[in-house]
């Protein structure tokens, strides 16, 4: 990916989520996409970010719902599965507490999508809240 994305013009830096090589409140948004279920320890993850993320900055999360019923689809046949073997799935729940742990709130949900990959017949539209949709989307505020 780093070499796909430096390519493309994209400034990339390869690093550990949990120490990342940057200046304290550098960044006015940080985007967490289908990550946090393979750190080894997100709240030290979500610290980092808050303290890359200047204050009244946001940080962006998207992650597989484990209460949703697609989660827990991927729950049931996750040790077959070659991307999600390893991945620990957390519920809204669970992201919460992580995120006030870490120094966020002022929390906005939204999930997508809420049918499996093989019944999608066109695109939805993304809809507020968490627990039916495979993917929630957090936007959370430093």
């Amino acid at each position: 990916m780093l070499k796909y994305t430096r390519i493309r013009g994209v400034s990339t830096v390869k690093a550990y989520a949990e120490r990342l090589p940057f200046k304290d409140a550098v960044f006015d948004y940080l985007l967490i996409v289908t990550t946090i279920c393979f750190v080894r320890d997100p709240y030290s993850t979500l610290r980092e970010a808050a303290r890359v993320v200047r204050p009244g900055g946001c940080l962006l999360i998207v992650s597989i719902d484990r209460d949703s019923p697609r989660g827990q689809e991927y729950l049931l046949h996750q040790a077959e599965s070659v991307f999600y073997r390893e991945a620990a799935f957390y519920s809204a729940v669970e992201i919460v507490a992580l995120l006030l742990q870490s120094g966020f709130d002022d929390f906005t949900w939204v999930q997508t999508p809420s049918v499996s990959s093989d019944e999608i017949q066109e695109i939805e539209q993304a809809s507020n809240g968490t627990g039916d949709g495979a993917f929630l989307v957090v936007r959370a505020r430093r």
